[in-house]
């Protein structure tokens, strides 16, 4: 057998129209007074007293939300003013009282809060975050709501789902949350509920990386791809701890920083915040790998000597990125392929070994560097014999090959063997010589001509 949702009842207290007689009353009619209600309330609890003063004041309750009624007054049209003595008041509870919700789903919601003390009812046109509450919590026991699931909006889905919790309960099936109903959430529905998502983690810092050196191909600053060496400076959105696997930083904490790369390599940047994921960024860190060079000046050779001799112009590629900070030597050491006149003849007393510039030298921002030397001059003119066996004319000639270290500005390292380069040497029985180098070369004969 379902209960009715009302409160318990209470005798009446039969209270007349203010100002009229009552021939069948054996008292003078009353309008219900603050010390009434008090006395009402502490009888009946606030659900009582609020139907009480709501039917002074000519409101209804709807049917099925209704108490028993404590007190009977004469029917007041909607916004008739009320004879009420200076002292009197509405009678209202606050959240803190003692009549209280106490399931943590549903405590200090101050729309739960009123239904509970039947002060306003939630129903088929409520909206907001207590009507998702309820949602939730019936979903939780079972009660789903496969077309609009929990949508803060009480309709017509909610309120049979409301209905089904009510007979569950044995409570008369309005599909309206009132005071009866919301005490049965409140003792019925296992408390707190299922935990709330935790929220979503901040994002990473946004990371922005820029070159100070300008590629000679005129790329973006903002290139992931470095020289070795290259100064790159480093920005987060947000105050960040940095740290790299390769090179060095010029401060390890706070929103920017600048980065020397390394030698060469893959190196991870990451910027972690005080809070939430870190940021990463990779930066390949190119080294000079290769050298080619162009003739770009002739240097004289007094006519009748012979020789050729010129400067180039080096070429260490990979216009993408900068060697502004590469320096770069050449090693010493003795020749190959000694042949004619060099091994057997007057040449053969000659040093034929190569003697570089003992100093680095730090390559230009376009990666090239001006200027190499590359030549010689032999005072023995021609014709160049051989002792024995004939023929008594013949040339000879003689190759480098050469040794290439690079080091990054500053490092103060030995250097890192990158590229052999050759240089070929050959004069013929005329006493015209050629030189070559790397894709650059010269030749000139003993009166002078050259090519």
């Amino acid at each position: 057998m379902r209960t009715l949702e009302r409160a318990p009842s209470h005798p009446s207290y039969a209270v007349a129209h203010a100002g009229k007689s009552n021939a069948h009353a054996t008292a003078a009619p009353q309008r219900l007074t603050p010390s009434t209600a008090l006395h009402l309330q502490r009888l009946a609890g606030n659900a009582a007293v609020s139907h009480a003063i709501a039917s002074s004041a000519g409101r209804t309750v709807p049917p099925g939300q209704q108490d028993d009624p404590v007190a009977t007054f004469p029917p007041q049209p909607v916004g008739a003013p009320a004879a009420r003595t200076a002292d009197e008041a509405v009678v209202q509870r606050t959240i803190g009282d003692g009549h209280d919700l106490k399931n943590s789903r549903f405590a200090g919601d101050t729309v739960l809060e009123a239904a509970f003390d039947n002060e306003r009812f939630v129903r088929v046109g409520s909206s907001g975050p207590a009507v998702s509450k309820l949602q939730q919590a019936m979903v939780d026991v079972g009660l789903s709501l496969p077309k609009f699931g929990v949508d803060a909006k009480f309709g017509p889905e909610t309120k049979s789902r409301v209905q089904a919790f009510q007979r569950s309960a044995g409570i008369v099936d309005d599909g309206i949350v009132g005071p009866i109903t919301m005490g049965e959430f409140d003792r019925r529905i296992p408390g707190s509920g299922p935990p709330p998502p935790p929220p979503p983690p901040p994002p990473p810092p946004v990371l922005t990386t820029t070159t100070v050196a300008a590629a000679p191909d005129g790329g973006p600053n903002s290139r992931r791809s470095v020289g070795s060496g290259e100064f790159v400076d480093l920005a987060a959105s947000a105050p960040v701890t940095w740290t790299v696997t390769a090179g060095t930083l010029t401060i390890a904490s706070g929103p920017s920083t600048r980065w020397t790369a390394p030698e060469t390599g893959s190196v991870t940047v990451t910027a972690t915040p005080a809070s939430g994921p870190p940021a990463t960024v990779v930066l390949t860190v190119v080294p000079p790998d290769n050298i080619s060079m162009t003739r770009d000046v002739v240097n004289p050779i007094p006519a009748g000597s012979a020789g050729a001799d010129m400067l180039t112009e080096v070429d260490f590629g990979h216009r993408d990125v900068s060697f502004a900070r590469v320096q770069w030597l050449e090693d010493p050491g003795p020749p190959s392929g000694v042949n004619g006149y060099f091994r057997f003849g007057k040449g053969s007393a000659m040093d034929l070994n190569h003697h570089p510039n003992p100093a680095f030298v730090t390559l230009q921002a376009d990666n090239h560097f001006k200027h190499d030397h590359c030549g010689s001059g032999f005072p023995l003119a021609p014709p160049f014999f051989r002792v024995f066996p004939f023929p008594s004319f013949f040339g000879g000639g003689w190759t480098w090959f050469i040794p290439n270290r690079f080091r990054v500005l500053g490092s103060g390292t030995a250097g890192t063997f990158f590229f052999r380069s050759a240089q070929v040497f050959s004069i013929d029985s005329v006493g015209t010589t050629s030189v070559s180098k790397q894709g650059a070369s010269i030749t000139r004969t003993r009166a002078g001509a050259v090519t």
